[in-house]
C-alpha cells in the first residue's frame, strides 16, 4: 500500500521552509452548469421527471368567432424518469506520524486539500465524459470560432432549450493557435476565424479578453474551461454548450451544497493517520437536445 512517509514527504522535513506550493487540478467547473438534486435522507436514488414538450400546433384548439364555448381536444401530458443512483467516489492517503510532525509545513492540511481537489476533479471528469453522448454536434476541422458558438445556440434555441447556456471547453479550444482567442486578433482568417471581434474599438468583449486574458460570457454563453474535456479524433477536443436541463446530478449534500466529505481515521498500529475524501454523486443525461457537443481542432 502506498504510504506517505518521511521518504515521500521530504519537501519540508526537518527544515525551515517557506509557504508550501500545492499543485491542484482545475476542478469544480461543472457543478454550477448541471441540474443538481440532493438525495433526501433515507434515500440513495434521485429521480428526475422529464416532461415531453407539448406539440402546441396539434393540441391547441382555435375557436372561431362566436364559438368560443367550443371544447378543445384532450391532451396527454407525458413524462419519463431519469433515475440517478448515488454512488461513492473516494480516495485516501495514509500519513505517518513522523512525516506529519517532522514537516514544518501543514502536511495534513495540504494532503486533505489535495484529496478533496482530486475528488472534485473526478466530478468534472464524469460530467465532461457525457458531452460525446449528445446527439447534436457542431464544429469543423479548424479552431473554435464565434460562428461555431452561433451554430450551437441556433440548435439549442430551435429545440427550446431554456437559458442560461454554459459552454465548457478545453483550454486549448479557447486559447492558443486554434483557440477562440483568434477572433480577437487583428488578422482575420486565422484557423478559419473570421475576426468576429476585430476592430470593435475597445468593445466589451475585446476589453475583457485583452485586459483580463479571458472572456466570461459570449452571446449569453457562460464560458468555462476544464482539462477534463475529453479528446476527440487526433488533435481535437470535445467540449459542449448546454442548458442546465441537459444533464442531471444526484448527490449527497454534506452542507451548503457540498458533495465532498473529508474524514480522518487513526491507524495506531501503523503510527499513521488515514485521510479519506468521499464524494457521493451520479450524473446522467436528462434532455439530449438541450446539449450540443462542440468538436474542434486544437493542434
Amino acid at each position: 500500500m502506498a504510504v506517505t512517509d518521511v521518504g515521500v514527504a521530504a519537501g519540508g522535513l526537518g527544515k525551515t521552509v517557506a509557504a508550501a506550493i500545492v499543485q491542484f487540478n482545475k476542478s469544480a467547473v461543472t457543478p454550477q452548469t448541471l441540474t443538481m438534486v440532493a438525495a433526501m435522507p433515507g434515500t440513495n436514488t434521485v429521480q428526475i421527471p422529464v416532461y415531453a414538450k407539448a406539440d402546441y400546433a396539434s393540441i391547441v384548439t382555435n375557436s372561431a368567432s362566436g364559438a368560443e364555448e367550443t371544447t378543445g381536444s384532450a391532451a396527454s401530458i407525458t413524462s419519463a424518469a431519469v433515475s440517478l443512483e448515488v454512488l461513492r467516489n473516494n480516495v485516501f492517503a495514509q500519513i505517518t506520524d513522523l512525516a506529519a510532525y517532522g514537516n514544518s509545513d501543514a502536511l495534513m492540511v495540504n494532503a486533505g486539500k489535495i484529496l478533496g481537489n482530486a475528488v472534485a476533479a473526478e466530478f468534472d471528469n464524469h460530467a465532461c465524459a457525457l458531452f460525446d453522448g449528445f446527439a447534436t454536434a457542431v464544429g469543423h476541422d479548424d479552431g473554435l470560432t464565434f460562428a461555431v458558438l452561433m451554430d450551437a445556440i441556433a440548435n439549442l434555441e430551435a429545440n427550446d432549450a431554456p437559458r442560461p447556456y454554459s459552454g465548457v471547453f478545453h483550454p486549448k479550444q479557447v486559447y492558443g493557435s486554434f483557440g477562440l482567442s483568434n477572433e480577437f486578433g487583428g488578422v482575420a482568417a486565422v484557423q478559419a476565424s473570421n475576426g468576429a471581434f476585430t476592430g470593435m474599438g475597445g468593445g466589451a468583449l475585446e476589453q475583457q479578453f485583452m485586459g483580463a486574458g479571458f472572456v466570461t460570457n459570449i452571446a449569453g454563453i457562460d464560458i468555462r474551461t476544464s482539462t477534463a474535456v475529453p479528446d476527440g479524433a487526433t488533435g481535437r477536443k470535445r467540449g459542449a454548450v448546454y442548458a442546465k436541463s441537459a444533464l442531471g446530478c444526484g448527490y449527497i449534500d454534506f452542507g451548503g451544497g457540498n458533495f465532498i466529505q473529508l474524514e480522518t481515521q487513526r491507524q495506531a498500529a501503523e503510527a499513521g493517520t488515514d485521510i479519506v475524501a468521499n464524494g457521493y454523486w451520479e450524473i446522467a443525461e436528462t434532455v439530449d437536445l438541450h446539449g450540443i457537443e462542440v468538436d474542434t481542432e486544437v493542434a
